[in-house]
């Protein structure tokens, strides 16, 4: 199939999907949410393009970290179990705004399941993300993640949800405890008030 074709088939196949943006060579935003689940077939052609696409970076002997990601979030869709996968790809994140990038998907992905440890993973990854992020962007990252912490965790992961639908669900509880969430780790009361 040629390139071209490839990447309309990619693009047609994950409209709509944050994910499939880090197939593309720019520096990936820190703001998105990467985790929202997919249908399988979807998936499927998502891991095979970012197979193609690291054998071609790799080739080229340009930077492919973040297609690792993309990797370990397919990973994620279609298996439990990524803790050891996201553990080596720690260890072979080249600054801090893979190890970021690294650090919030994989939280992302673990709050998608509200399974235990996403807040830790967000809290690392915003502090390490925090001098990446546009202001706008670090405030709204800030704020999406204190809501997030109001969402109950398990061991036992749940089937992984949209952010719509776990920033709803969150508002919900956080109404229904009035505000008495955990207390979100990065709350700089000093500059949200």
């Amino acid at each position: 199939m040629p390139v071209h074709q490839l990447k309309q088939a990619v693009t047609g196949a994950a409209q709509g999907c944050a994910a499939a943006g880090l197939l593309h060579g720019q520096r990936p935003l820190l703001s998105v949410w990467y985790a929202d689940p997919l249908p399988r077939a979807s998936v499927v052609r998502l891991q095979a393009a970012a197979q193609r696409e690291l054998q071609a970076r790799l080739c080229a002997a340009v930077p492919s970290f973040q297609v690792h990601v993309l990797q370990l979030v397919c990973h994620a869709r279609v298996q439990t179990g990524i803790g050891l996968e996201f553990e080596k790809l720690r260890s072979a994140a080249n600054d801090t705004f893979d190890l970021a990038l690294l650090e919030l998907v994989y939280g992302q992905l673990l709050t998608s399941c509200k399974q235990t440890g996403a807040r830790q993973h967000l809290a690392d990854g915003f502090a390490l993300a925090a001098n990446y992020l546009a202001t706008a962007d670090y405030f709204a990252l800030l704020r999406q993640h204190e809501l997030l912490a109001c969402l109950p965790l398990s061991d036992t992961p749940s089937l992984p949800q949209k952010l719509a639908s776990l920033l709803t669900e969150a508002a919900v509880i956080k109404q229904l405890q009035a505000g008495e969430c955990r207390q979100y780790r990065q709350a700089h009361r000093d500059t949200v008030g």
